[in-house]
């Protein structure tokens, strides 16, 4: 919860010993009809069983920067796209791939005291998206290619125009570490105007490997026109261009897909119009009579006739479809596609409800045709939905009800939009949903496509997009959302930094430094081997903080300190406990304390509280109550970067995770505090066994 606080207000609140407790056109473009632009697929709403396929024995999945990351997210909505577990609250990240999902006790329990663990704080986590086909890295920029597609939270692509340059960069852009998503290669067989070219893919066979940034996925087909000529079609277009531009019989196109089959490469196969999918359709039933282990492709299906929608089911392609109709040229608006459909056929164009309630178990995907069509993906997922389409100036283009009524729902719209993307790529076994054992694509946003109206969808924004355990994209503010990448282990040449005082002399180890030292609050000779520190009257959390500190430099960088606490809290405000300290504004404090007001207030328990945040307007404080009554806890604060994880522990060795918080400022003590930060409260006298630093 976040409110900002006003000069009088905050001065109210350091009253308070717990900062929150208060508070609580493209070039490929060219002569494309309304049916839409180039390839794309998407499966169904429930994807059937993968068929079976080769993977390259003994490979193990491509190593990333991420590799060390340790992160649990939790109190989320997490929409996992697994039809075994269709929502979760947690999931836990280890490196690259997923460990867990699951209920927040259950994640939360695996929590170690390096695990990062970042609060949800009830927003929606869901996989990356993934796009079956897109023209993104014919931009000769890849890095601005990129950069939009995590934006928009596309984990995983599919570069469907590829000619010898453009792999030799996409080869040099995966060599150099360079890909920040997945990528799927599509090599052509002919040009989008139908030219022929020599069968240069042979030289660079397709890959599965498991994890894999760059992907040969297979070889591209164009059987008709749309990004060059006219698509074919049965009818005659209105501008005198006939029927269209077919560039096989069905003849040719099976020696072609023969071939392409044979050598083991998915065929991907560009057929617009709907006489060009009577050539397709008829190849596919031929050729492979309903089996398809290769997951050969069919892309855009954009105008089918009545009588084509069943051939699904005997063809068994994979087929994949556009999302964002042009329902503004549908109602008479202009539009940049050249050859358009008649307006007595126009409910042959994008039938999905149709195709879907058709052919039960077809597996279908979405394409989002990149940049063709919008990078928006949620004005993808809208138009899925709504059949609606957002004008040039904004404005709302609304589906008349012929078009209306081939919409999908937002679950069927979602699972195209992943799992079914992900098997037509042949990767549903590494992405396209959060279970255990996947890579860890994934992405927050800004609200719940599955709970928010329709008309809503298309305004959605992802706040953070993982790729492989790594963020990728971080939105604005939202950096409590994303892990920082972990450090970088240390080396031979690196210097340790480590710091331990076991309280067992007659005065403190070198290198302890007291602020505001009160010779009568602390003692070691009340408890031998233990430091005494009394809550006293004492507040951090003053304007002008009176609590006696006692403090070792902090070293530089990440590092974790560590503490055994004998305290029994009673009181409001109580607090002892471990500290990370620039000044009395600006300090993460780890302690057992005693709260028993609003929540988050727990009584006596463990609290974790930031103080740069509580005066930005954040509510902060994190806690968690069940500790042992009578015994001592130990308790661990870690820093990784501006991230600050805390953890407890009635043992030494088994951790419970309290919660982590951000904080910008740079440390410069770590050390121990007891105060109470409340005029009059009761004095209470807390004992710490050790105080202990490392670093790396």
């Amino acid at each position: 919860m976040k409110q900002p606080l006003g000069e009088d207000r905050r001065r109210h609140m350091r009253a308070w010993p717990l900062s929150v407790a208060a508070l609580v056109g493209f070039g490929l473009a060219c002569g494309q009809p309304v049916s839409g632009p180039p390839d794309t697929g998407a499966p169904p709403p429930t994807v059937g069983a993968p068929a079976p396929r080769p993977t390259t024995a003994g490979t193990a999945p491509a190593t990333r920067d991420a590799a060390g990351a340790d992160i649990i997210f939790h109190n989320g909505i997490i929409l996992t796209m697994d039809e075994t577990r269709p929502t979760a609250s947690a999931i836990h990240i280890q490196g690259e791939q997923i460990a867990s999902v699951g209920s927040d006790p259950a994640v939360l329990a695996e929590a170690r005291p390096s695990t990062v663990v970042v609060d949800l704080d009830g927003r929606t986590l869901m996989p990356g998206f993934v796009d079956a086909h897109s023209h993104m890295f014919q931009d000769p920029d890849p890095a601005a290619a990129q950069d939009a597609l995590v934006r928009t939270g596309v984990t995983t692509t599919a570069e469907m125009y590829v000619d010898p340059p453009l792999l030799q960069r996409l080869i040099a852009l995966d060599a150099a570490g360079d890909l920040r998503l997945r990528l799927s290669a599509y090599l052509l067989y002919n040009t989008n105007c139908g030219e022929l070219l020599d069968e240069w893919w042979r030289d660079y066979p397709s890959t599965r490997i498991p994890g894999e940034m760059l992907r040969i996925g297979g070889v591209k087909i164009f059987t008709d026109g749309g990004s060059c000529n006219a698509p074919a079609v049965t009818f005659e277009y209105a501008d005198g261009v006939g029927t269209g531009d077919l560039y096989f019989t069905q003849p040719q196109l099976e020696d072609a897909l023969r071939a392409i089959d044979g050598a083991g490469y998915q065929a991907a196969v560009h057929a617009i119009g709907d006489r060009a999918l009577d050539v397709v359709l008829g190849a596919f039933e031929n050729l492979w009579r309903g089996a398809n282990p290769r997951r050969h492709r069919i892309e855009h299906n954009a105008v089918l006739r009545p009588e084509q929608l069943a051939r699904y089911s005997s063809a068994q392609p994979v087929a994949t479809i556009f999302a964002p109709f042009a329902t503004c040229h549908a109602l008479g608006g202009e539009t940049r596609f050249k050859y358009q459909v008649p307006d007595a056929n126009r409910t042959w164009e994008w039938p999905w409800r149709d195709l879907i309630d058709a052919n039960p178990g077809l597996h279908l995907a979405w394409h989002g045709d990149m940049p063709i069509f919008t990078t928006d993906v949620f004005q993808h997922l809208y138009g899925f939905v709504t059949r609606n389409q957002v004008a040039e100036d904004g404005t709302i283009c609304q589906a008349p009800d012929w078009l209306a009524r081939n919409a999908l729902s937002v679950d069927e719209a979602l699972q195209l939009m992943t799992m079914g993307a992900a098997y037509a790529l042949d990767r549903e076994n590494e992405v396209g949903s959060l279970t255990a054992g996947k890579f860890a694509d994934l992405i927050v946003l800004s609200g719940n496509p599955e709970s928010i109206p329709p008309v809503d969808l298309k305004d959605l924004k992802v706040l953070m997009t993982m790729v492989g355990g790594k963020v990728e994209y971080c939105a604005e503010g939202m950096q409590a959302l994303c892990p920082a990448a972990p450090a970088a282990e240390s080396t031979a040449e690196a210097t340790s930094t480590a710091f331990r005082d076991d309280f067992d002399s007659a005065g403190l180890a070198e290198g302890w430094v007291w602020i505001r030292e009160d010779p009568s609050a602390w003692s070691l000779t009340d408890r031998p081997g233990w430091l005494r520190l009394s809550t006293g009257n004492f507040s951090l959390l003053r304007a002008s903080g009176d609590a006696p500190l006692l403090v070792h430099p902090a070293p530089d960088g990440d590092f974790e300190i560590l503490t055994r606490l004998d305290f029994a809290p009673s009181a409001n405000f109580q607090f002892a406990g471990l500290l990370v300290y620039q000044d009395d504004d600006h300090f993460v404090a780890l302690g057992r304390a005693f709260c028993g007001v609003v929540p988050p207030c727990v009584g006596d328990g463990v609290y974790l509280d930031n103080d740069e945040a509580f005066l930005a307007g954040d509510a902060t404080t994190i806690a968690q109550a069940g500790l042992p009554q009578g015994e001592p806890v130990w308790l661990r604060l870690v820093r990784q970067g501006t991230n600050y994880t805390g953890s407890w522990s009635s043992d030494g060795e088994t951790w419970t995770p309290v919660g982590s918080t951000m904080a910008n400022f740079i440390p410069t003590n770590v050390g121990l505090m007891a105060s109470t930060s409340a005029s009059g409260a009761a004095s209470a006298s807390a004992e710490f066994d050790f105080f202990e630093m490392t670093s790396p």
